[in-house]
């Protein structure tokens, strides 16, 4: 079951928005999921039962692109959580570890306009009163929580007081070249007959993947603009939320900053000035204080979700 689980957390990513559209059962919710995988409603009776010792202070974990929930998980097999990020948060910390899976071949803005229902239905029905949020991304689930928290600036949201900390690990908040690449190909591939077929098949990645062109947080960064078209930047300045700490934990292949590797191709997907959200234009940088914001040396951005040191920052940063 895991395996196929996992062909089908990959299949939504590359192909997630079509699935949805042509509503194929294949197509995943966004929703939390309990420690089997089991899409938990998000109402009072279904989470007190789900989480006995519910706390104050809740953890939201979000997956990357082409993944799902357990790649937080420290191995394989029945204990394979046990060692995991959100398990040790809950035992040696005391915050309740929720996690999510959702359809990562969706625009990111859709799935943060669906992480902001969620949130809604947190606070509503959460068994205890909520005293603090932190929101912890890997890679697109980073921009997720992002662009949450756009959408829920706009609605007037009351959860989003209540947001103390937003933590992107490895997440590309200005894109990341291999979907640069895709895209130059496929307009490269277009102009002759005899490759124009394959063109279009690489054109048929997922909204998801395209909106990792250059990190696109809102609605109006893709519905006014053809993605397969148009080739620069066209974001607009996502809102922040003014009372959270944003961090961020971005990784280097090589042994420094200095290293060809770390400033060619960074983490291996995303480089390193993305992670950290620099961005030449200010009104897109990331509000990543220089003290909040730490690249790691010889780490792959898959390890980003199992690597102790992560762990401890982020650690470091909820007891603060």
């Amino acid at each position: 079951m895991n395996r196929l689980q996992a062909v089908i957390s990959a299949t939504n990513g590359v192909f997630g928005d079509f699935l949805a559209r042509s509503g194929n059962g294949l197509a995943i919710d966004f929703g939390l999921r309990d420690a089997h995988g089991e899409r938990l409603a998000c109402e009072r009776t279904a989470l007190a039962d789900a989480f006995p010792q519910a706390g104050s202070d809740i953890a939201i974990f979000l997956h990357g692109l082409c993944c799902d929930e357990r790649i937080w998980n420290d191995g394989n097999g029945p204990h394979a959580d046990a060692g995991s990020f959100p398990v040790r948060l809950a035992d040696e910390h005391g915050w309740t570890a929720l996690r999510v899976r959702y359809n990562s071949g969706l625009h990111i803005s859709e799935n943060g306009d669906a992480f902001a229902d969620l949130l809604d239905a947190l606070l509503e029905h959460w068994p205890v009163r909520i005293r603090r949020i932190a929101l912890i991304g890997h890679s697109m689930g980073g921009l997720i929580a992002r662009s949450a928290g756009h959408h829920g600036l706009e609605r007037g949201a009351r959860w989003t007081d209540r947001i103390s900390h937003l933590i992107c690990l490895g997440s590309p908040h200005h894109g990341a070249p291999l979907e640069r690449f895709g895209h130059a190909a496929t307009r490269l591939l277009d102009l002759v007959d005899i490759t124009r077929p394959l063109a279009v098949a690489i054109n048929a990645r997922s909204a998801g993947i395209k909106d990792l062109r250059h990190g696109s947080l809102r609605h109006d960064d893709w519905n006014a603009h053809d993605p397969d078209l148009v080739s620069g930047d066209t974001r607009r300045p996502a809102r922040v939320l003014p009372k959270t700490r944003h961090c961020a934990v971005g990784a280097m292949l090589g042994d420094s900053a200095e290293d060809p590797r770390s400033r060619l191709i960074g983490d291996g997907l995303v480089p390193t000035h993305s992670a950290a959200g620099q961005h030449r234009h200010r009104a897109l940088c990331v509000p990543f204080a220089p003290d909040d914001t730490v690249l790691l040396p010889a780490l792959h951005h898959l390890r980003l979700v199992r690597d102790a040191r992560v762990y401890d920052l982020i650690a470091r940063w909820l007891a603060a």
